[in-house]
């Protein structure tokens, strides 16, 4: 049983090279790109980081924040498509970093890109996001496991079904008149003699 569940299981992590599951993988990279657009904006346009909206809020910020709220969209709507499911890692790592450096100054932290704290950073988000993916992949598991059982048991319950209904069938046939007579010896052209 344990091979037919690892059989499905890899039968079920082939990619198919279809055009929704390219979409959906674009998608999902896509997702991945969009909270570093404040950053790349701020290459090419360095103004972002010292204007402010009507608020007091630096057009930077509101560029990240609006590209974070995007970026879950993109997650989501990939996911119709059937997506390799190793491209989930990148969101989740890039997204797994936009959370430290929002929370690092509750903790006391200013992260600069592309400094060392920076790096540090990106390093602490990909050792977090690991496990993380480790254990979807264990969930995964676990979850075909129990559909096979579920398989399993309806199929068994469908063959007993369908047992008793020919065990029906069967005692039917012998409470007739012919199979009484073909139990007792007599067969019915004898009878008729």
């Amino acid at each position: 049983m344990k091979e037919e569940i690892l059989k499905t299981y890899h039968q079920e992590n082939k990619i198919k090279n279809s055009n929704s599951s390219l979409i959906g993988s674009s998608l999902l990279i896509v997702a991945t790109i969009l909270p570093a657009l404040d950053r790349i904006l701020c290459w090419f346009i360095p103004s972002l980081d010292s204007d402010k909206d009507a608020r007091g809020v630096y057009l930077s910020v509101n560029i990240w924040q609006g590209s974070l709220y995007l970026s879950a969209v993109f997650i989501a709507f990939a996911s119709f498509f059937k997506p390799d499911k190793k491209i989930y890692y990148y969101p989740i790592v890039i997204n797994t970093y936009s959370a430290i450096v929002y929370y690092a100054p509750i903790w006391g932290y200013n992260i600069k890109f592309l400094q060392l704290n920076s790096w540090l950073a990106a390093l602490i988000s990909i050792l977090i996001t690991f496990p993380i993916m480790r254990m979807l992949k264990r969930v995964r598991l676990l979850t075909l496991h129990e559909k096979t059982n579920d398989d399993f048991q309806s199929d068994l319950i469908h063959e007993i079904k369908k047992l008793n209904q020919e065990n029906k069938r069967l005692k039917s046939h012998l409470k007739t008149p012919v199979a009484q007579n073909e139990k007792n010896g007599v067969s019915t052209f004898e009878k008729n003699d």
